[in-house]
């Protein structure tokens, strides 16, 4: 199999808990964005994939899309999925969705194209629950960018534990946005994880903020032991 990798929270969950039902994974696969506005892909951070994915210890395939445009998008990604298929000749494509028929059908569209079988650990997963799934087994998770109202500044670059994880709960109640962000409302990486061989270390990094959404974007990162 092969996994659809962004480095945040959700792609990175979805691989480690099918690694954990003792499917092989031959190789991840990132796709780059130009910009923050693509319908399909994570933006932040996916400069630094390549070298994040060193801490996986499997293969990377990358592709960049220039054009945030769903049929674009759509015709790039399974380009991206292609290469896997032809160089790995892998069988399943992970992903991570949660909640969103406009990606998973996307998904299946392709999987189905290129006979092979789709992946969705996390489809419809309760929020609550997937949390505790995360936190109870050591997901360090860096919020990197927001976009939502409720979510300020303050949260670009925080690491969501069990107590801010209340604070952020009260807010998506208040503000009626989604606890898993899949619509968007933030972003994340995952500094350390157990499917990571090493953690993460954020070297350098800057944050923008225009009043309403922002980002922690990481300039540089190094892998360290655990």
């Amino acid at each position: 199999m092969a996994g659809l990798f962004s480095g945040g929270k959700d792609s990175t969950f979805a691989i480690l808990k099918t690694t954990l039902q003792k499917h092989d994974l031959c190789c991840i696969m990132t796709m780059h964005p130009s910009t923050d506005d693509s319908l399909l892909f994570h933006y932040p951070t996916t400069n630094l994939l390549g070298k994040i994915s060193r801490a996986i210890g499997v293969p990377v395939i990358e592709r960049f899309c220039g054009v945030a445009e769903k049929n674009y998008e759509v015709k790039e990604l399974t380009q991206l999925i292609k290469t896997a298929v032809d160089e790995f000749s892998i069988d399943g494509l992970v992903n991570g969705c949660i909640s969103s028929k406009f990606q998973l059908n996307i998904f299946q569209d392709i999987c189905d194209k290129l006979n092979i079988r789709l992946i969705s650990p996390l489809w419809n997963v309760n929020s609550d629950y997937y949390y505790e799934q995360l936190l109870g087994q050591g997901f360090e998770i860096m919020i990197t960018r927001v976009a939502a109202l409720g979510l300020d500044s303050s949260w670009l670059g925080k690491i969501i534990t069990r107590d801010n994880y209340s604070t952020l709960k009260k807010l998506s109640h208040k503000y009626q946005f989604n606890m898993t962000f899949e619509g968007g409302e933030a972003e994340t990486l995952v500094l350390d994880c157990p499917l990571y061989k090493k953690r993460i270390y954020v070297k350098d990094h800057i944050i923008t903020w225009d009043g309403i959404r922002g980002m922690f974007e990481i300039l540089d990162i190094d892998l360290i032991e655990k």
